[in-house]
Order: structure tokens, then C-alpha cells, then sequence
């Protein structure tokens, strides 16, 4: 065993062994942190994509809904006949396309004939008893679905010119003059594809964050090793002082107590090595404070536009008291798909930056979130002015369009909002997040870039327009 018979070696080993556990430590903890981050983000980026695509298929089933709509009005003014005005219709969904022309619409009676298929010869045939290998009746869930105000099936069906089922989500919903079940659906590859090149960017991300970390640490600890090396013949009080700092540091302690502070002032105003070693500890302390802040704060804000994330939301709905009266504006990008498609994620990414400036700008006094993709959301506490907040909700709209405008990728978004008061009695949160939703749903219905405010009559028109 090797013997230290100076005491300038003993305390020279002792820090540079304290010093290494620390930073190993520090490193261990924030590797785990860094992965567990990364790991819960992937999750929060599925569930946005799965959301995403949910909506997208029911925004894209209403729209080849809207086009039977149009050709049975023409029928109902005596401009076609009915057998004119199905076969004009199957027509025009058949050759309907989405997502650069992978996504397509089927039509199939409530009998389960089939209407509309690609113009296969699949079209004319009854497919009531079609069973996918896992055993599913999918046309009859796709059916019953759509009888019941439209709605989502899972099911393992081949892509066009495969032989080879893999999972897919379809949405229908039913026109019941012609009796017609219309739907649509996405392959789940689709968004596994999308999940695996994501989580390779915040893979690498998370790689260049832990190097730098490394790094600093490794810096940090051959600071000590050199003030450790000047550390010997003085006497026990000021070493003792040092090492329960240093022991402190090593379980991750980083606010000092009233009387550790003093002693460490007292020690830093020395001109030997005991002095040098307290200043640079202070400053490594500072550090490792900023970087725990930072840490803490990478948690409860967005990576990307740096406003407050799901779990901030969550956390500050907590903290107020039951009795708090909130009013919640929902935000989202209309044609912001297109806009990644079109022009890549960093353009989009662009998008969402400037959104979430100006956000800021006009509602310094909220709590703005990102809540995921697109899809923002303003907080406003206690009782508010809803002039003021409905000129500050235009002002806000007409500035980011303004701002997009001037940019020939980004002239094509819009903004849709939805607005939910509570007035002056409190509602529960997760009520008024659903009627700013509704709310933001019924502007989207109504032509996009603009604003609706939840009220009584909105619910009841959703209610008119899911009945069968």
C-alpha cells in the first residue's frame, strides 16, 4: 500500500479523490438526466405525431365528405339525377389524393359494398365479412364507427401494390343520404419512420451536449488536481473547512449553508494555496449551479422556442389556488404541414420561433406554452378585459401574418384561435382547455386565420353537427 509521509501529499491525494467522485458523480447524474430527458421528449414527440396524424385524417375524411356534400346538393336542385350525382361523386373521391399522393379515400355502403377503392377490382364487391390476419371484421368496425358520428379503427391492411399487411388507423364517417361510409387512414410505419429520424437528431443533440459537459468537467477536475498539489503544511481547521465543502459537493449539495458561506469567504481571502483552491471552488460551485438551473429549466421550457412546455403547464396549474379564475387562448399554424413538407423542418422550425416571439411580445404578462407541434397556448390569470384580450388576440394574428408575409416559405401560414373564459367564476382546467379546443375547432371550421370564443350556442352547434 503505498505511504504518504508528508502531510502536503496526504491532502494532495485526498482532494484529487474527492474532486474525482465529484465529478464523476455530477457526470453519472447528469448523463442519466440527459437520457431520461431524451427519452421522455421521443415519447412527447410520438403522442404529437399520432395526435397529428389523427387529426389530419379527420380534417381529410370531412373534406372528400364535403365533396359528396356538394354533388347531392346539386341532385336536391333537380341538376342531376341521384344516380348521376353518386357516380359524379365516387368520381371525384376516387381521384382525390393527400401527402404527396399517398393517402387516399375508400367509400363503401353500410352494407359494406365497396364504392371507391383506387379503381380496383375491389370496387362493386361485397367486403362485409373481410378479415384482416389478425381476425378483425375491419369494414364492419370501419361501419359502425362512422354510424356513430365518425371515428377511428385499427387494423392490418397492404399498401397499394403489396401483398404484405402492416398496421394502419382509418377514420370514417357516414353520409347517410347515399348511405356511404367515407374514410381514409395512415400507415403506423409512416409515423415510426418519422420517430426513428427524430430520435437520431436528439440523439446527436444529447452526444454534443454530454462532450461538453465531459469537457468542463474534465477541466474542473484538473483545476483541483493543481490546487491540490499546493495544499500542504497548513493547518487543520482551513483543511477540514475544504473537505466537508468538497464532500458536500460530491453529494451534489450546491447551496451552501450560512456558516460553510463564511468560512469559504474567509478562506478565499487568503494568498496560499487554501485561498486559490477556495476562489476556484466558489467559481466551480457558481457553475455547477448554473448548470443545475439550466437543467431545471431545460425541463420545464420547449428546446426549440424556449417558452414553458406540457410539464411547466402542468406544474404552475398546480401551484394556483383552487379559486383562480384562468381564461385560455388555444393557437394554431394553419398549412404548417405543408410548410415542412414543402420546405423542410428548419423552415417550419423558423415558423414556430417567430410565432413564439411575438407571442411574447403581446402577451408579456401569460403564461405561453408550447404544447406541441403547432399547437400553442395562452394562460391568462384572474379576470380579465375580454376587449382587451380579443384587440390583443387580433393585434398578435395580424403581426405574425405580417411577420410570415415577408418570407416567400412562410407566406402561406396562418393562425387559427380559440378563446375560453371563465368569468368570473373558476372552471376546472382541463373543462376550459376543452372549450378553448372546441372554440380553436370552430375557427378552423369557419375558413381558418381567425378567432372564436367558446359560448354555449358553439356547443350546441357541435352537438347538431355529430348527430347522425
Amino acid at each position: 500500500m503505498m505511504q504518504f509521509r508528508s502531510m502536503q501529499s496526504r491532502l494532495t491525494m485526498i482532494f484529487i479523490g474527492i474532486s474525482l467522485l465529484t465529478m464523476l458523480i455530477l457526470g453519472a447524474v447528469s448523463v442519466y438526466g440527459a437520457v431520461q430527458e431524451n427519452q421522455r421528449m421521443m415519447r412527447e414527440f410520438r403522442k404529437d405525431m399520432e395526435k397529428n396524424a389523427e387529426l389530419q385524417l379527420e380534417w381529410q375524411t370531412h373534406s372528400a365528405w364535403s365533396v359528396v356534400e356538394t354533388c347531392y346538393q346539386a341532385q336536391m336542385r333537380g341538376e342531376v339525377t341521384q344516380e348521376q350525382a353518386m357516380q359524379r361523386a365516387a368520381d371525384l373521391v376516387r381521384n382525390m389524393r393527400y401527402d404527396n399522393g399517398q393517402g387516399y379515400f375508400t367509400i363503401d355502403t353500410d352494407e359494406g359494398v365497396n364504392v371507391v377503392l383506387l379503381g380496383t377490382e375491389v370496387e362493386g364487391k361485397p367486403r362485409l365479412e373481410s378479415q384482416d390476419p389478425e381476425g378483425r371484421y375491419f369494414i364492419r368496425e370501419m361501419i359502425n364507427q362512422a354510424k356513430e358520428g365518425g371515428g377511428f379503427s385499427e387494423f392490418m391492411f397492404p399498401k397499394p401494390g403489396t401483398e404484405k399487411p402492416l398496421p394502419k388507423l382509418y377514420y370514417t364517417m357516414e353520409f347517410f343520404p347515399y348511405h356511404w361510409v367515407i374514410g381514409t387512414g395512415i400507415w403506423i410505419d409512416q409515423i415510426d419512420r418519422r420517430v426513428v429520424m427524430r430520435e437520431k437528431a436528439f440523439m446527436e443533440n444529447m452526444k454534443e451536449h454530454v462532450a461538453r459537459m465531459l469537457t468542463g468537467l474534465v477541466l474542473l477536475e484538473a483545476l483541483f488536481v493543481l490546487l491540490a498539489v499546493y495544499t500542504g503544511g497548513k493547518l487543520a481547521y482551513p483543511i477540514q473547512v475544504a473537505t466537508k465543502r468538497m464532500k458536500e459537493l460530491g453529494e451534489g449539495v450546491l447551496k451552501m449553508d450560512e456558516q460553510t458561506e463564511a468560512q469559504m469567504q474567509e478562506m478565499s481571502r487568503r494568498d496560499d494555496e487554501l485561498g486559490a483552491m477556495s476562489r476556484a471552488m466558489s467559481e466551480m460551485n457558481k457553475n455547477l449551479y448554473k448548470n443545475q438551473m439550466l437543467i431545471l429549466s431545460m425541463a420545464q421550457h420547449d428546446v426549440l422556442t424556449g417558452l414553458a412546455n406540457r410539464r411547466h403547464f402542468g406544474e404552475f396549474i398546480k401551484q394556483c389556488s383552487a379559486d383562480t379564475v384562468f381564461t385560455l387562448i388555444s393557437l394554431d399554424l394553419d398549412h404548417f404541414k405543408e410548410v415542412n413538407d414543402n420546405f423542410g423542418h428548419q423552415t417550419g422550425d423558423a415558423a414556430l420561433l417567430i410565432l413564439a416571439e411575438v407571442l411574447k411580445l403581446q402577451f408579456p404578462d401569460a403564461l405561453n406554452v408550447r404544447m406541441g407541434g403547432d399547437e400553442f397556448l395562452v394562460v391568462l390569470t384572474g379576470k380579465v378585459q375580454r376587449e382587451s384580450v380579443e384587440e390583443r388576440l387580433e393585434s398578435f394574428m395580424r403581426q405574425l401574418i405580417s411577420v410570415y408575409h415577408q418570407d416567400p416559405g412562410l407566406n402561406c401560414l396562418t393562425v387559427s384561435a380559440g378563446i375560453a373564459y371563465a368569468d368570473d367564476q373558476p372552471v376546472p382546467i382541463d373543462v376550459l382547455m376543452n372549450r378553448s379546443d372546441q372554440a380553436l375547432y370552430a375557427a378552423k371550421s369557419d375558413g381558418r386565420c381567425c378567432y372564436r370564443v367558446y359560448s354555449e350556442e358553439l356547443e350546441n352547434r357541435k352537438k347538431e353537427k355529430n348527430k347522425p
